[in-house]
């Protein structure tokens, strides 16, 4: 009986470990949120190559340009439709740092997704796919398409 009472202590403490783990694993990623930038070997289309191009999929997206502050511009984009930002890179008082993704109507609504803004004279192309309960949102830096 000994025996049996001490094996499951030692389960219960492994359990709990293992649940301490997975909870700072999910606390970790939901502190720095932000995707890594991925380059894409396609250049940025003509004309928009310093821009943000977001592209909402069959839900509303809200995308946000936002600075280390957490300040910036913010613009809804309806179901099916392109949006390009001439704000990707700020304004002359103003840097954004991050682009956040929220879907629906509530521009308020929790982020699903961040991406890092791209240095200066690239641009970023993002896709939003999936549905408004599990949204799928991709983004690229784009270069430069002039030599």
């Amino acid at each position: 009986m000994r025996l049996r009472t001490r094996r499951a202590g030692v389960i219960a403490v492994a359990a709990g470990a293992a649940v301490v783990a997975i909870g700072a694993t999910v606390m970790a990623t939901a502190a720095d949120p932000v995707a890594p930038e991925i380059v894409s070997a396609t250049p940025a289309e003509a004309g928009h190559e310093t821009e943000g191009k977001y592209t909402a999929g069959d839900y509303v997206l809200n995308v946000h340009e936002l600075n280390g502050d957490g300040e910036g511009m913010g613009t809804t984009i309806g179901p099916h439709t392109a949006y390009y930002s001439k704000t990707l890179h700020g304004t002359a008082s103003w840097t954004p740092v991050v682009i956040k993704f929220s879907v629906g109507r509530d521009s308020d609504a929790p982020t699903v997704f961040a991406y890092p803004v791209p240095g200066p004279g690239k641009g970023v192309d993002c896709v939003a796919s999936g549905t408004e309960a599990a949204p799928l949102v991709r983004c690229e830096t784009k270069v430069s398409s002039r030599p």
